[in-house]
């Protein structure tokens, strides 16, 4: 069977985090076409069976949330970047359960209730952010404190990395607690006094007083606080670009770093980035996987462990403009970070991983229905199906995968069922000791028991489904 070579930005984050000793002892997923999966849930596997922590190893824990994704946008990420045939790090998570996710409210979740239940896990209402009716809720853990900050309470480094602002919910309501998610310079004000260990993202302008030029642009808070400041003579080392993070020294291990004025990529269709003359992704700012490739090594050894939470919001964002180019670039991306966690649990049996969405924005499908069948679908390819939903192509024409095991280019085309979030379809997965929460079908609430029993040891049993406010 012949070798597909990685492409070329996964090979160059791989190197990067093998040079910050993130890597030992683990082969990349999706480096050969037809590798095997990863084992799936429903036996105690030998990764779980490895997964015991050693007595004295700091217990810790990875919450990796691409948001907006669901298995059917995995199974289009795998089409266009490793092909059929090939296996992305996701799939070599062993645990895995469906994931059902309502709000008190609603089938579905929003980011914020999604997040505020991943952060308490209580069931959350769709206006909640890391608050229910305006009180920020009683975790299950029976304690009036999300999971993160229980976490620095025991004394386990702490930190956050998003793609877009660091007030965005998917990490901030596990820091932050307010009646009203539009409120971001009051949650910009509690994420710092958090003090969160590392901070990376967008969200420049919530940090600054209005009529203060920041690097990004200018800022938009009424009170007058001047949050890059205070975050400075706090001992923050503060920087604004991915060349300036990557020259911090490794000794920085309490960093800000806030590479937009709000969102670190460009959300719009292909037609409206092309009219604008926009990338989708700002190239001042690191990728999802380049600010875990940062943090991880500076919390690592920490004596007490660590909890890190990384969103990866242009999933979500991008699949709301139906773009799948982007989408799934930014899903790789997602990918690749998960390579980085999984390479370290595997060196690091004290570790859990959960990685999840609350999510399907979009409903993305790919398909090669009718492609042999020019007189069912011309070329170049229509913008909609006979049915009426959205088509994505590349320029007209059909996508191709990689090659598969025989050395065949498949094409296929994307379907968009939406352009905002739907129920169904939702999987989580992980490794470690928390993981052994991951099987069958399971409540969102279950994401936080999960990263409980990793951080913590203890078993919260079957969650609070019902929630409690």
């Amino acid at each position: 069977m012949p070798v597909r070579p990685l492409p070329a930005r996964l090979t160059l984050t791989l190197a990067l985090a093998a040079g910050l000793g993130l890597l030992a002892g683990c082969q990349p997923a999706g480096d050969a076409a037809g590798s095997a999966p990863g084992p799936t849930s429903g036996s105690a596997s030998a990764v779980d069976k490895a997964a015991a922590p050693a007595a004295d190893a700091p217990r810790s824990a990875i919450f990796l949330h691409p948001d907006g994704m669901a298995a059917n946008t995995w199974s289009a990420t795998r089409l266009m970047h490793v092909g059929p045939d090939g296996r992305l790090a996701w799939d070599e998570l062993p645990r895995l359960a469906i994931y059902v996710g309502p709000s008190i409210d609603s089938v579905n979740q929003s980011s914020n209730g999604g997040a505020t239940t991943h952060a308490y896990g209580v069931r959350a209402k769709l206006d909640s952010y890391g608050a229910i009716d305006g009180t920020a809720p009683t975790a299950a853990s029976g304690k009036a404190q999300s999971l993160m900050v229980e976490a620095k309470a025991a004394g386990k480094k702490i930190a956050i990395l998003n793609s877009s602002s660091l007030t965005e919910p998917g990490t901030g309501a596990f820091l932050a607690s307010v009646a009203n998610r539009d409120d971001e310079a009051e949650i910009a004000s509690q994420i710092l006094a958090a003090g969160p260990d590392i901070a990376l993202g967008g969200g420049e302008m919530f940090f600054l007083p209005k009529g203060t030029r920041g690097v990004h642009g200018e800022g938009v808070r009424e009170d007058g606080r001047n949050l890059v400041e205070e975050a400075k003579a706090a001992g923050y080392a503060v920087v604004f670009t991915k060349d300036e993070l990557m020259a911090l020294p490794p000794e920085a291990t309490k960093v800000l770093g806030l590479f937009a004025a709000e969102e670190s990529f460009n959300e719009a269709d292909e037609a409206g980035l092309a009219a604008a003359g926009l990338p989708p992704f700002q190239p001042q700012a690191p990728r999802f996987d380049e600010m875990l490739a940062f943090i991880l090594p500076r919390v690592k050894d920490h004596p007490q462990g660590y909890f890190i939470v990384g969103n990866e919001e242009a999933t979500d964002n991008l699949s709301g403009e139906n773009n799948a180019p982007a989408t799934l670039e930014a899903a790789i991306g997602a990918d690749r970070a998960i390579a980085i966690a999984l390479a370290e649990a595997k060196a690091n049996p004290a570790l859990t991983i959960v990685v999840a969405s609350d999510s399907d924005n979009g409903g993305m499908n790919a398909t090669s229905d009718d492609l042999n069948d020019p007189e069912d679908l011309p070329r170049p390819l229509p913008s909609r199906t006979a049915s009426g939903s959205a088509l994505d192509s590349d320029n007209g024409e059909p996508f191709l995968t990689p090659a598969d095991a025989n050395g065949n280019r498949i094409p296929f085309y994307i379907t968009w069922a939406s352009d905002s979030d739907s129920a169904g379809g939702t999987v989580v997965r992980g490794i470690g000791p928390g993981a052994s929460k991951i099987e069958g079908t399971v409540d969102a609430t279950q994401v936080y028991s999960a990263l409980y029993l990793g951080l913590f040891g203890t078993d919260l049993g079957a969650g609070n489904e019902a929630g409690r406010e």
